[in-house]
């Protein structure tokens, strides 16, 4: 492995080359982290090193007599994780890193040193491992050689291949002895006049066909193409008297073409470096990895990002929580973060939109949470984590879908840590208990506890609880004198209703609790 692999698309895309990219060819043997500010003691040679410069943040002009003494060492290449202590490296590093031809690359923000270290870990042991052809670990490994593995596909079927798919890099004719040729001999091959087309059953939206070419002898290639944001095709190259390819040879296809589309669409949605970095950078914003606003406005400059304070973090997220909502931030500052989207909202236009967002929520079953305002830079991870926990909130006590407010849900995570306390549970079995056990509520088409939970979500107001319910007013008033007898309580008394809210509050935190448990 040399230190040029780091930049292939199934390993480190994002990593950009600083100084040194006369050395790409070293050879990377270990991978380890950089950590102390004599760390050329500790080298054995063909290291790439990961740091953040901590150590040298107070004194980063120290950086570029390590690299001489490291070099010395024989390492192969030094990956700086920047913005986290230094925005950018000394100059007399990397002038010294372009004299010395040792490579010297920019790690994002968003890695992990464990995932670095995992990833090429993995991609030296397969290098060792690769006299292994029975090995198929590699192919659950980012680090996927594709014309190895269509090459073996080829020799599985015993049948030539030709296979194009642009973003993987792929125009190749792959040989069933094992041999692969590059685009030259496949365009030769689809330069022969097709003098017959007969189609094959559609699968999805795969088109495919056999075609008849004539070279001076006639040649017969099962065609599959893929038409979507991720163009491939793959052509078999039939026997001599095979007018049509076999079932296996057809389900190989697709399966081919199912992993290949598959690795093409990873690829693409890294593909856009500058729309990467500048989401990994609010992504950062947001968790509160900067410890410096400097370093935050540097890279607002640098990014053209318009970030206008005081601003809000808002989440928008679906009801359910089993999909991404189609939406599009207003303010263009956002990212996807499972499920959900994140974007910031600068607080000048959160009145504006309060009004179409909360018709859009109630329309399409949208949760928008947001955080307090953040008056500086350093305030935004505060912000971001007040709209996480609205977020947790509204899942917690299912509300309904519209536009919510952190200082505004405050009274829901009192109810939710009150629900925690030993009074709580007092609360409960003499406001609710009763309406659990009921032993007369088979013969009511309404359970008086459903009718209880109403009652609190509609303020007490007996004619809206009908309407909700879908039932008469007088079968509500009745059911509710009802529930007066069984609890022994006034509903004209405010502090019965208190009892009762609380004790339905407390009921669904117990109904959560039992269901996490389950």
């Amino acid at each position: 492995m040399i230190v040029a692999d780091l930049l292939k698309k199934h390993l480190f895309p994002d990593f950009q080359i600083l100084a040194g990219s006369g050395g790409l060819s070293r050879e990377i043997s270990a991978v380890s982290v950089l950590e102390a500010p004599d760390a050329d003691h500790w080298m054995r040679g063909g290291e790439f090193l990961v740091g953040s410069g901590f150590v040298f943040r107070d004194d980063p002009e120290q950086l570029t007599p390590l690299i001489s003494r490291m070099n010395a060492k024989g390492i192969a290449a030094v990956g700086f994780k920047l913005d986290r202590f230094h925005h950018r490296l000394p100059e007399s590093m990397t002038a010294e890193a372009d004299a010395l031809q040792l490579p010297i690359l920019e790690v994002p923000m968003h890695y992990r040193w464990t995932d670095i270290i995992d990833v090429i870990h993995t991609h030296l042991v397969q290098e060792r491992n690769r006299d292994r052809p029975d090995d198929l670990s590699a192919f659950w490994e980012e680090s996927l050689d594709f014309r190895k593995l269509m090459s073996g596909f080829a020799q599985n079927l015993q049948r030539d291949l030709l296979v194009q798919a642009p973003q993987l890099d792929l125009n190749n004719l792959f040989l069933s002895e094992g041999s692969i040729l590059g685009g030259e001999a496949v365009q030769k091959c689809l330069d022969l006049p097709v003098v017959q087309e007969t189609a094959l059953p559609k699968r999805g939206q795969v088109h495919s066909c056999v075609e008849v070419r004539n070279s001076g002898q006639i040649q017969r290639f099962a065609a599959y193409r893929l038409r979507l944001d991720t163009p491939i095709s793959i052509f078999v190259v039939l026997s001599p008297g095979e007018l049509s390819p076999s079932a296996r040879q057809e389900r190989m296809v697709l399966r081919a073409l199912t992993m290949l589309r598959a690795s093409a669409l990873e690829i693409a949605i890294v593909s856009s470096k500058k729309v990467m970095k500048k989401e990994r950078f609010l992504e950062g914003l947001c968790f509160g990895l900067y410890c410096d606003p400097a370093m935050i406005r540097i890279n607002l400059r640098e990014l053209a990002i318009p970030l206008s304070l005081p601003a809000s973090v808002l989440i928008a997220s679906t009801a359910d929580g089993l999909s991404t909502p189609r939406w599009t931030s207003p303010s263009g500052l956002s990212y996807r973060l499972g499920n959900t989207w994140v974007t910031l909202i600068p607080s000048s236009d959160i009145e504006n939109l309060k009004d179409s967002l909360q018709q859009e929520g109630s329309a399409l079953g949208f949760h928008f949470s947001f955080g307090s305002p953040a008056g500086d830079l350093m305030e935004i991870s505060r912000s971001y984590q007040e709209a996480r926990r609205t977020f947790s909130l509204l899942r917690d006590f299912s509300l309904p879908p519209g536009v919510y407010f952190y200082e505004e849900l405050s009274l829901f995570g009192l109810l939710q840590s009150m629900s925690k306390l030993a009074e709580a549970r007092d609360v409960w079995e003499r406001f609710w208990e009763p309406l659990e056990k009921d032993p007369s509520q088979a013969r009511r088409s309404l359970p008086l506890k459903e009718l209880a939970s109403m009652l609190v979500a509609r303020d007490f107001n007996a004619k809206s609880c009908a309407g909700g319910l879908h039932l008469h007013y007088n079968t509500v008033r009745n059911y509710l004198r009802e529930i007066e007898t069984l609890l022994k309580v006034d509903l004209n008394n405010p502090h019965h209703r208190l009892g009762i809210t609380l004790a339905c509050h407390i009921n669904g935190s117990i109904a959560r609790e039992r269901s996490s448990l389950s």
